[in-house]
C-alpha cells in the first residue's frame, strides 16, 4: 500500500468538443502531512483535477489513487477521508447558520450530536461563534466563507482540499484561515490541497507548488525552488520624490538595465544591478538626486508564475 495520500499517473481529462484535454498526462504524489499549493491560470485544469480527485469526474486515461483506492471505483474507500471546501458551497440563505451544519451532516451521514463539539470548536476559532444562531443572509460574504470551511470539517479530513478558502475575506480574516490550517496540519497531520488566487498564501502556507498550465504539470517544487529557478534578484533605490525616481530610472535605462519606477522607489533588474550600485550612488550625488535607501530583493512566487505562464502562452 503507497504511503501518498494521493498519487495521479499519467491523469488525462477529456471534454467533448474540446479541442484540447482540460488535463494532459498528469502524473505527481502528495504525501501524509504536506500542505501543496495548486497554481495555474483560469483555465489551466485546476477545478478539473480537484473532481478527479473527488470522483466526481472520470478521467479519460491514466491512472489516479486517494489512499490508495480509485475515487470512482471504490467511493467508500477514497472519499471517506476528504474535506472539500468549493468556491460555490449554497447555503439556505433562509436559515440559520447551525442549521445548515445539521443539514450538512445529515447529508453526509452523520449524526450531529456526535460532529457537533468539534464544530463548535471550529466556529469558535474561526470567529463564528456568535453567528451560529444569525440567517445566512444575515451574515457577510466572509462569514459565510468561513462558515464553508467550519462545514468541510465536520470531521477531522485526512485530505482537505481548499478551493478559494479566502476569497471574500479580509487581510485579518485571510492569516485567520492560514494559521487554522497550519494547525490542523501539525496537530493533525492533515494533508491539505489549496489553490487560490493570493499567491503570497501560496508562497507562505505550501511545502510544494503544483504548477500547471494549458493541462500539463510545468514544474512540481518548493516555492523556494520556482523562485531560484525563475525568478532574479533586483536592487531597490527608495527615493525622496518622483523627480528622483525618474532621475534614477532614466539613468538605469541608459546603463542598459531595465527599470520599472514609482513616486517613492525604482527596481533595477538584471543579475548586474547590484554591481552598479557604486556609479548610481556617484551619479545621483553629482546631479543631486536624493536617494533615501538601497536593498535588493529576489522575485516573488507570483513574479515567477507570471514569468512560467508567459512562457506558456
Amino acid at each position: 500500500m503507497s504511503g501518498d495520500v494521493v498519487t495521479a499517473e499519467g491523469l488525462t481529462k477529456r471534454y467533448r468538443r474540446s479541442d484540447r484535454p482540460a488535463v494532459d498526462d498528469v502524473s505527481f504524489e502528495i504525501a501524509r502531512g504536506e500542505t501543496i499549493g495548486l497554481l495555474g491560470p483560469n483555465g489551466a485544469g485546476k477545478t478539473t483535477l480537484i473532481k478527479m480527485i473527488c470522483g466526481v469526474t472520470t478521467p479519460t486515461s491514466g491512472r489516479i489513487r486517494v489512499f490508495d483506492a480509485d475515487p470512482v471505483r471504490q467511493p467508500v474507500e477514497a472519499k471517506s477521508g476528504i474535506g472539500a471546501m468549493h468556491q460555490s458551497g449554497p447555503f439556505d440563505m433562509m436559515l440559520p447558520a447551525l442549521d445548515n451544519l445539521r443539514i450538512a451532516a445529515r447529508f453526509r451521514g452523520l449524526r450531529w450530536r456526535d460532529v457537533q463539539p468539534w464544530a463548535f470548536e471550529v466556529a469558535e476559532i474561526l470567529g463564528l461563534a456568535d453567528a451560529m444562531q444569525r440567517l445566512c443572509f444575515q451574515m457577510s460574504g466572509g462569514q459565510r466563507q468561513r462558515l464553508q470551511l467550519v462545514r468541510a470539517l465536520l470531521t477531522i479530513p485526512r485530505l482537505l482540499i481548499l478551493d478559494e478558502p479566502s476569497a471574500g475575506l479580509d487581510v485579518a480574516g485571510r492569516r485567520q484561515v492560514e494559521r487554522f490550517v497550519t494547525w490542523l496540519r501539525e496537530e493533525h497531520a492533515v494533508t491539505i490541497l489549496w489553490t487560490s488566487h493570493h499567491i503570497d498564501e501560496l508562497e507562505r502556507n505550501s511545502q510544494r507548488v503544483l504548477v500547471i498550465d494549458h493541462g500539463r504539470v510545468l514544474r512540481f517544487a518548493k516555492p523556494r525552488e520556482l523562485v531560484e529557478e525563475f525568478g532574479s534578484t533586483h536592487m531597490l533605490v527608495t527615493v525622496e520624490d518622483a523627480g528622483a525616481s525618474r532621475a534614477v530610472a532614466a539613468w538605469a535605462d541608459a546603463a542598459g538595465l531595465t527599470a520599472t519606477a514609482t513616486d517613492s522607489e525604482v527596481r533595477i533588474h538584471g543579475a548586474k544591478a547590484r554591481e552598479v550600485l557604486p556609479e548610481l550612488s556617484r551619479h545621483c550625488q553629482d546631479h543631486g538626486v536624493e536617494i533615501t535607501g538601497f536593498s535588493t530583493a529576489a522575485d516573488s512566487l507570483e513574479q515567477v508564475f507570471l514569468r512560467m505562464t508567459e512562457k506558456q502562452g
